[in-house]
């Protein structure tokens, strides 16, 4: 981001796939908050401001397991793996949850427009221990994740002999960048509730007392300048997102892709292999 007219202070990603050509499904969503003026250190290279980076310089569970909200012993304090795509557990049956359990969320807002989430340990709880669902992308220990795989192994099997078979799998990056707020301010500048905005932004390279806004973080330069305008800037949602990305600044979206390939062996009746005569 470079010479944007609103400081950035938060950035929200969202990581979702496709297998075999599949509808797109979630997998993860993070929203880490950016320190005040520039951290660079041997995992991450992060600076808010109007012109800064958030960049990651390891794979993404070695980068999030350097926070330590993972080991300060309020538990699960589970550490973070690779995403899963795919495994035996398959896509959580988020569908037919009973969704009145899970704290302000429901299936519509928790899965396909992203507002109104809740926390991580909410949806652990109740979706878990409550309606027994796999969440494996989830870290209550951080405050994200939420989702579960994409699918089961079933895309992937290959049960022909001597045959080889590849899958697709295209991977969906939407990332949001956000405004400072209030309490990021007085965190970042040391100061308590009772300074102004004008005294926070004085503390704290590169924002200004206009780019703080009260309460929930909202999408930089909403109808500025030309960029699309929200009606709920604080929660743009998954779709907004999408639709949005080429029209709006603060909006990025990109995607990568691979195969997997299933080789079946031919099977084999031969027997080969040497015999110990010496043993007992």
């Amino acid at each position: 981001m470079e010479n944007l007219d609103d400081a950035v202070a938060k950035v929200f990603y969202l990581i979702e796939a496709s297998v075999d050509g599949g509808p797109f499904v979630p997998l993860f969503r993070g929203t880490p908050w950016l320190p005040a003026d520039v951290e660079n250190n041997s995992y991450v290279k992060a600076k808010s401001g109007t012109t800064g980076v958030y960049k990651l310089k390891h794979p993404h569970s070695t980068v999030l397991n350097q926070d330590s909200r993972f080991s300060d012993g309020s538990g699960p304090d589970e550490s973070a793996n690779p995403l899963v795509i795919a495994d035996g557990d398959g896509k959580p049956a988020y569908s037919t949850a009973t969704w009145s359990n899970y704290g302000p969320g429901d299936y519509s807002s928790y899965y396909e427009t992203g507002n109104s989430m809740g926390t991580a340990s909410e949806a652990e709880s109740f979706l878990v221990d409550d309606e027994g669902l796999v969440l494996q992308n989830n870290y209550p220990d951080i405050n994200a994740g939420y989702y579960g795989a994409a699918s089961d192994t079933t895309p992937f099997d290959n049960d022909a002999d001597g045959t080889e078979t590849s899958t697709d799998v295209t991977l969906r990056y939407s990332f949001e960048l956000l405004r400072p707020n209030r309490s990021w301010a007085e965190s970042r500048s040391g100061l308590g509730g009772g300074a102004t905005k004008e005294e926070l932004a004085a503390e704290i390279p590169g924002i200004e007392a206009s780019d703080i806004v009260d309460n929930h973080s909202e999408i930089v330069m909403n109808g500025e300048d030309g960029q699309a305008q929200f009606a709920n800037p604080d929660s743009v949602s998954y779709a907004e997102m999408r639709s949005n990305y080429d029209s709006h600044v603060g909006l990025i979206l990109t995607t990568a892709s691979f195969q997997v390939t299933a080789n079946n062996e031919p099977a084999d009746s031969g027997v080969t292999g040497q015999s110990n005569a010496n043993s007992e």
